[in-house]
């Protein structure tokens, strides 16, 4: 693919993998699929492998299933419960268990993740969240990239076809929080008018249930922020990814140690932030200033 210009998601010609089929096959899951096959072998229980390694069972399933990481003292452990020599210890130490990925196809990757997330918190300091973004902005934001009228209408109905998960009001329907810096609100895309009915529209997003929109005013210097718009992406088995992008990457951490500063990080952004309430009158009052 191309390169794209700042803020400009690629949802055009994406071709994300099959649903249920979340990411590429990671070590993690190779390594669990071998504690299983041997384990199978031996002819061994979950719970016997979480006994001796004290763990109940539903965790040995997760490790066999690449979600939870063993530490060596339960590896070594099942080496001897499962007569598999050395074997156990080599492939854990060879694992590069949190690695922060950039990929090819990482804003395929970011897509399907989103139509599989239980929840989505996202910070921006540049342009309003693309799952937030009226049709006319998002016809601003890519027209800074792409040329061809074909594509331009190709990209907008995909991101708008990305909201709609978000925007359907049912019970299924994820959590959308977003933290949103002043200067997101102030950077003009397409004109005084786009950007009073880009206001307008995330004012209307305030009311709905599974919208959190707050907004961190410029005069706001004890604020710390990130340096780079981030999301955290929570996924149905549990786990949490961050994600962030450089010009023309994605970069997906899953590292529990990285997520949970960054969470933290999110969640005192969040406290410092302006109230639901007080941002849906900042929103009107910056939307005032366009009128």
């Amino acid at each position: 693919m191309a390169r794209r210009g700042r803020g400009v998601d690629r949802d055009a010609g994406a071709s994300p993998s099959p649903p249920g089929s979340e990411l590429a096959v990671t070590a993690a899951q190779l390594f669990g699929r071998f504690i299983k096959q041997s384990r199978e072998r031996a002819g061994r229980t979950q719970a016997e492998l979480g006994e001796i390694a004290h763990l109940d069972r539903s965790m040995v399933a997760k490790i066999e299933a690449g979600e939870r990481v063993p530490d060596k003292r339960q590896v070594v452990a099942w080496e001897e419960l499962l007569e598999v020599g050395d074997e156990l210890s080599d492939l854990w130490r060879e694992v590069d268990w949190y690695p922060a990925i950039p990929r090819r196809d990482w804003f395929e990757r970011r897509i399907q993740m989103e139509r599989e997330a239980t929840a989505l918190r996202t910070y921006q300091n540049q342009y309003v969240p693309g799952l937030m973004q009226t049709e006319a902005y998002a016809r601003a934001v890519y027209a800074q990239a792409v040329r061809r009228p074909d594509n331009l209408k190709r990209c907008i109905e995909a991101r708008l076809q990305r909201q709609d998960r978000f925007l359907r009001q049912c019970p299924e329907s994820p959590l959308l929080s977003a933290i949103l810096t002043e200067e997101s609100l102030r950077t003009v895309m397409g004109g005084p008018e786009v950007m009073a009915e880009q206001c307008a529209h995330l004012v209307r997003l305030t009311e709905l249930a599974n919208f959190i929109i707050q907004v961190v005013p410029s005069d706001c210097p004890t604020v710390v922020r990130p340096i780079t718009a981030m999301s955290i992406i929570s996924m149905p088995n549990g786990r949490d990814w961050v994600y962030s992008e450089s010009v023309d990457s994605g970069h997906f951490v899953n590292d529990p140690a990285q997520v949970q500063e960054l969470t933290l990080l999110y969640a005192r952004l969040a406290a410092d932030a302006l109230s639901t309430a007080e941002s849906a009158q900042f929103i009107r009052n910056v939307m005032e200033g366009f009128q």
